[in-house]
């Protein structure tokens, strides 16, 4: 009996955060059938986050966080924070065969083997992501004649927890000064949603690797830094122009998309809304704007 099995089996108890994500995902795959495949995948995944993240804490020297905060560096940036190489094989495997029962992917099969029989490390493949080394990490995966994408979205959230847990730890210690990028803080990567956050609808960016959130203007693109309202814009479904959006930046041709919210989506709520706006995808990528 697989761990997937037991979890639905017993139905255990999971924080009041995953239930809630569980629940939206039962919801937005009755709502929108196109996309109940994928719920019912991440669902499955999302019950897997339950379990308590094995490595060990992990902090940073305030005088290095100040240093890269001044600089620009992402925090985890040519840093190695313990990695559990027993615990990310079993979230390895794990998602793998959500994908395969799920999804019908029986190219998860074949990164399950690659991981158990060493084709595919953890330790390089954390170096890859944390050094954002994204394109060398898809060129050693298609050298192993793998599914690349598909292995980036099974390390994505192979490693989400722990990086969830590594930069709630770092929070505290952050600079009071604002981060001025449209990368994370703390991982480097590009932000998955922005939010309009409360009744001032403030901009936050919040990263879909680590789920950090910092403030950002709402009159720049995060991607290239243009200002110039002329180059901005906004793209929203049929009837949805209040609820859900895509800023669009014409000088880089990217978009992120952009939702209401009134306190921080917590870390699952995350990835259920990156899915639930998946049209706004289509949207813009019909449009001609891509995500870098």
């Amino acid at each position: 009996m697989t761990l997937l099995k037991r979890l639905f089996g017993a139905k255990p108890d999971v924080p009041p955060s995953i239930a809630e994500a569980c629940a939206d995902l039962d919801r937005l795959g009755r709502d929108q059938p196109a996309l109940h495949g994928h719920a019912r995948a991440l669902r499955a995944a999302v019950i897997l986050f339950a379990h308590p993240v094995r490595e060990s804490a992990w902090t940073m020297p305030i005088d290095r966080i100040k240093e890269k905060w001044i600089a620009g560096v992402p925090l985890l940036r040519s840093e190695k924070p313990p990695l559990d190489a027993k615990a990310f094989a079993q979230r390895w495997f794990e998602f793998c065969d959500v994908l395969v029962r799920h999804e019908n992917l029986d190219a998860a099969l074949e990164l399950a083997r690659a991981l158990r029989n060493r084709r595919l490390l953890p330790a390089a493949m954390m170096t890859w992501i944390l050094s954002g080394q994204v394109s060398e990490f898809h060129a050693h995966v298609e050298a192993k004649g793998l599914d690349a994408a598909l292995a980036a979205s099974i390390l994505r959230w192979t490693l989400f927890p722990w990086l969830v847990h590594l930069q709630t730890s770092l929070v505290p210690s952050l600079p009071s000064t604002p981060w001025p990028h449209g990368y994370c803080p703390i991982c480097g990567s590009w932000p998955a949603l922005g939010e309009f956050r409360g009744l001032e609808q403030v901009r936050f960016l919040r990263c879909g690797l680590c789920a950090a959130s910092w403030e950002f203007p709402r009159l720049c693109c995060p991607f290239c830094g243009v200002d110039d309202h002329r180059q901005l814009g906004y793209l929203h479904r049929e009837g949805d122009e209040g609820k859900e959006r895509i800023a669009t930046c014409d000088a880089c041709r990217g978009y992120i998309k952009i939702v209401n919210t009134l306190t921080p989506l917590k870390p699952e709520q995350l990835l259920v809304m990156e899915l639930a706006t998946l049209p706004l995808d289509l949207v813009a990528g019909d449009r001609g704007y891509f995500v870098p």
